[in-house]
């Protein structure tokens, strides 16, 4: 309680000097005399099409005051006596300062458009924003459109490749999401992997709640009943509408995310959904057709007549007839690709998108109704998200604004069984095992068995069941209270609050009659998990700006307290041996039950101090957060999170318009997980009942976050009139603290105990390069190019070297050693004499990854593609490997060579991972305005033709190198083991603006 008084306390005094900076106190400047004013009106157009600008912002050059136009481009404005001058700004067009002059009269003003989103404000504060061409930290910006030009399952899956410094990758092909985000490298070993998501201003949960497949695969090297991280499920990130996004904001650098404290390590992804405005309803309707097939295949071996006899002879335990053989080869022409038959895909996919929005004067509005279907490559798989969104702005005076967003949605994902597998369940396990010329195909309603195997993957995905759905409720809000408003000064209060809630049902049945149950002593399962996440965050902050009567600076000063609260709790059962035709889990002979319950209370202050001079060209900004939370071992400790960057804008320069040179200093952090400080209880029998005993991982009552310390510094340039706009940046990124676990002598009766030590250090190079070389009326064309490379070291290691668990050193095993790359791959390579050893084979980070992306507007058509090369970073192919050991790989004699290699010791399974891949190709056609009006009568009608993921190149052999069986990893990412497959999406739009 004296903590919460005492940051009461230093917020209030930070309040209070920045109210009083310069000027004096706010009573001695309320009793100065109100300068003499007169009143300005005018009208925004854009220049290329003299349409009227809406939401556009005017100030007066010098002062505070400032106002907005309305939808139609009109603004009125009381200014000082005398000559003003006006600076305009709206986002997506370039600013312009304009004489206001001292007649009466309209100013008419028209803004160029800006293309290369140069002056959109992003966030520098937890209360404050900078135009982005002052920022002293490289904050990236993916606008709605650029997000929404292909039909993407998820947000992150149309931000792949498309941000300098930021890798995603899907862990698998199944609908319905599964992706990993990795900013900058990897920031932790055995802590939080993922970047913090905030949306409208809530902290929102992106949690993965595994499914409990496992219990059907035993995919954690047999263990089982319970999930595991090889159950191939989807982060709640796919609960939201990609088309709702007005734009992304990305923090990279701990210098943008230390207002963030100790969740923001790993970066921060700043989501900002659309909101209406001043005038009529405008309504948007779009409605997409496609299908999504299999992108690439493994390929399956090919066998003449007279090799399938021979190879049916070798490995069939029981040889089948030559008759029967030759009935099974027929039954396919001598050729069953199980890939195509199964995951051919081709089912059609929909995706249907209303909005409006719209407003009066003081009331905006945005509605917006999803109905959205990907069908699965395997039968019965699938994704469906349905949502509705709601944000109002209101303004109830010319002092009080209000903000309510609320967003709910159901999603039903179907991705069946597929990954890591013991009990010969996953369809690609069973590929492996079964010859190309026996068919396993369903003949009037009878599933063949194998002769090679357990099951018939046929089988189990007509009849195996896992539909996974959830209901997600969004909320958020902002109240604000400009306190002081004079040409000198204002003062706004403002409350943000928020709820994020997922209720999650899991539902899985296995039958009786599938082979892969007779196998087992308990045939039949069922799993019914339920899972809720409750994510709830407020927060109350004060921000005062100062000009003096000089006019030279302005002052920005923000403070204010936020508390979070963090809610997850799964409860899981299990049952074995169902009676034939039962699916409900009390009609099994044996039951399996877990729950597990998170709760973390988080309390901070923050407070920053922006000054902005030298004609708004010098940007100079320090900040601190404090915080603490239950999560760390001693519970009212504040942990500090300072920052401090620097910009300075250079005048025109030879080519150059304009030259940034900036430099930021921060720190982040990572906040250990729930329950790591405390030694658990585990489960236990003695003397026959139910009991508890201490488990084996000590707990760490002293457990701290990690610390992330950045320095980044860059050069950003406007060339040629601004046509061009280059953006360079260097970081080093150092992780202090590890949370890292470390090995108990037995005489302790415990195995390990988690503690903080050690060090990580990431380096690296990010480049952003953004092309208009023809802008006209009729012709518009711009292209991006982005480059990111990143290299990481273990500098200190307080522990022994360690391995990360992954399937052996054949396969390659990822190690923890200092002074190596966090991220590096070891195996056995061996000697002539017979001696083995362990070298390093590579590391999984690639040497660097770039994206091309480029737009071309010609009149009403559009054409924009995006390709995604990431060059190297090995991945290890346990797929590979398996079909190689039952001499069923496609290149059957390099498979051969490959399984005698690996035998020698050297690991042949850890590949080259890279590749080029044509993410997104997009072509459309605008009706003129006549022809639309008079068919639809509508304002616009686009169609539009859009694919994702249409072609890939890559030296990699196996189905795709963008895999991860094991799911999101800091480290152990690319294990490549009988995944789903990557899919290929075709999508027919009609989009209608009326």
């Amino acid at each position: 309680m004296r903590t919460h008084r005492r940051l009461v306390s230093v917020l209030t005094f930070l309040a209070a000097l920045g109210i009083t900076t310069g000027a004096g106190t706010l009573a001695g400047q309320g009793r100065q005399p109100q300068a003499e004013r007169r009143r300005v009106v005018g009208r925004v157009t854009a220049q290329d099409s003299n349409e009227p600008l809406g939401a556009a912002t005017v100030t007066v050059v010098g002062t505070a005051l400032g106002t907005t136009t309305g939808e139609d481009g009109r603004f009125a404005l009381a200014v000082p006596a005398g000559d003003v001058s006006l600076r305009i700004r709206r986002i997506g067009y370039k600013p312009r300062v304009v004489p206001a002059p001292p007649a009466d009269g309209e100013v008419a003003v028209t803004l160029e458009r800006d293309v290369l989103l140069l002056e959109t404000q992003v966030v520098t504060g937890a209360a404050t924003t900078v135009a982005r061409r002052n920022a002293a930290v490289d904050i990236p910006i993916i606008s709605g459109e650029e997000l929404n030009r292909a039909p993407a399952p998820t947000i992150e899956n149309a931000l792949a490749g498309k941000v300098a410094g930021v890798l995603v990758e899907q862990n698998s092909g199944a609908p319905g999401g599964g992706l990993q985000v990795q900013i900058r490298g990897v920031s932790s070993i055995n802590g939080t992997s993922a970047p913090l998501y905030v949306v409208d201003g809530v902290i929102v949960a992106n949690d993965v709640i595994q499914t409990g497949i496992n219990a059907v695969t035993g995919g954690t090297f047999g263990q089982r009943p319970f999930p595991s991280n090889t159950d191939n499920a989807a982060n709640r990130l796919a609960d939201l509408n990609p088309a709702d996004i007005e734009h992304i904001e990305v923090l990279k650098g701990a210098a943008a995310t230390a207002i963030y404290g100790s969740k923001a390590a790993p970066g921060v992804i700043l989501i900002t959904t659309k909101q209406g405005g001043q005038g009529r309803t405008r309504y948007q309707l779009q409605q997409r057709l496609g299908t999504h097939t299999i992108a690439r295949k493994i390929g399956l071996r090919r066998f003449t007549l007279e090799e399938a006899k021979v190879y049916d002879k070798a490995n069939n335990p029981t040889p089948l007839s030559d008759a029967e053989l030759e009935r099974n080869y027929q039954r396919c022409g001598g050729y069953c690709d199980f890939e195509q038959q199964l995951f051919g895909g081709g089912e059609l996919s929909s995706e249907t998108n209303l909005s409006a929005r719209g407003g009066s004067q003081r009331t905006g509005f945005y509605v917006s109704l999803q109905d959205k279907y990907d069908n699965g490559l395997q039968r019965n798989t699938g994704f469906r998200r349905q949502s509705l969104r709601v944000n109002l702005t209101h303004q109830a005076t010319s002092r009080l604004s209000a903000q309510l967003n609320t967003n709910l949605a159901k999603t039903v994902t179907r991705r069946g069984a597929t990954g890591n597998d013991n009990f010969d369940v996953s369809p690609y396990v069973n590929f492996a095992t079964t010859p190309s010329f026996i068919d396993l195909r369903p003949t009037g309603g009878a599933y063949p068995r194998t002769p090679y195997g357990v099951g018939n993957p046929f089988q189990t995905a007509d009849l195996l069941s896992a539909p996974v759905t959830a209901y997600r409720f969004l909320t958020g809000g902002s109240v604000t209270y400009a306190a002081l408003a004079t040409d000198r000064q204002t003062l706004s209060l403002r409350l943000d609050a928020g709820l994020d809630h997922t209720s999650e049902r899991d539902e899985l049945y296995s039958p009786t009659e599938l082979f892969t149950e007779q196998a087992k002593s308990l045939p039949g399962t069922a799993v019914n998990q339920s899972g809720t996440l409750l994510y709830r965050n407020a927060t109350l902050s004060a921000t005062h700006s100062w000009v003096p009567a000089s006019r030279r600076f302005t002052a920005t000063t923000s403070a204010g307290l936020q508390r979070e609260q963090r809610y997850r709790q799964t409860a899981y059962v299990e049952a074995e041996g169902l009676l034939p035709g039962q699916s409900n889990i009390d009609r099994g002979s044996k039951v399996n039950v877990q729950e597990q319950r998170a709760r973390t209370n988080d309390l901070a202050f923050f407070a920053q101090e922006e000054l902005l001079t030298l004609g708004e060209r010098l940007l100079l900004t320090a900040g601190v957060r404090g915080e603490r939370s239950t999560n760390n071992g001693d519970v009212t400790r504040l942990f500090y999170y300072p920052k401090s960057s620097v910009s300075l804008r250079l005048p025109r320069l030879g080519v150059a318009n304009e030259l940034k040179l900036r430099a930021a200093f921060g720190q982040s952090g990572n906040q250990p997980l729930y329950g790591q400080k405390f030694t658990t209880l585990a489960p236990s029998v003695y003397d026959g009942r139910n009991a508890l005993r201490p488990a084996a991982v000590y707990g760490a009552p002293g457990i701290r976050p990690e610390r992330q310390t950045e320095l980044e510094g860059g050069v950003d340039a406007e060339l040629f009139d601004s046509r061009v706009s280059l953006t360079t940046t260097v970081y080093r990124k150092r992780i202090d603290d590890l949370l890292l676990n470390r090995t108990l002598p037995a005489s302790s009766g415990f195995g390990t105990q988690l503690i903080n030590g050690g060090q990580l250090v990431n380096t690296g190079l990010e480049l952003a390069l953004a092309v208009t070389p023809v802008q006209t009326r009729d012709l518009s064309v711009v292209s991006r190019v982005t480059f990111a490379r990143n290299r990481s070291e273990v500098t200190e290691l307080p522990v022994p070297a360690f391995n990360i668990p992954s399937f052996g050193i054949i396969f390659g095993t990822w190690r923890i050693q200092e002074g190596r790359s966090a991220t590096q791959i070891l195996g056995n390579v061996c000697t002539g004499s017979g001696t083995c050893t362990e070298q390093q084979l590579g590391d999984a980070m690639a040497k660097f990854q770039m994206g091309f992306s480029n737009e071309l507007m010609y009149r009403r058509v559009r054409l924009a593609a995006f390709v995604d090369w990431r060059n190297g970073g090995k991945i290890s192919s346990v797929t590979t490997a398996v079909f190689d050991g039952t001499a069923l790989a496609r290149d059957h004699e390099d498979g051969t060579r490959r399984l005698e290699a690996a035998n020698g010791g050297a690991s042949v399974y850890v590949m080259d991972g890279g590749y080029v891949k044509l993410r997104e190709l997009t072509l459309s056609y605008e009706l003129p305005a006549g022809l639309t009006r008079a068919l639809f009568r509508g304002s616009t009608v686009r169609l539009e033709a859009s694919g994702r993921n249409l072609a890939t190149w890559t030296k990699y052999i196996g189905m795709d190198p963008e895999v991860s069986v094991i799911g999101n990893h800091n480290i152990a990412r690319g294990i490549d083991l009988a995944g789903y497959p990557p899919a290929r999406s075709v999508f027919f739009s009609v989009d209608v603006g009326f």
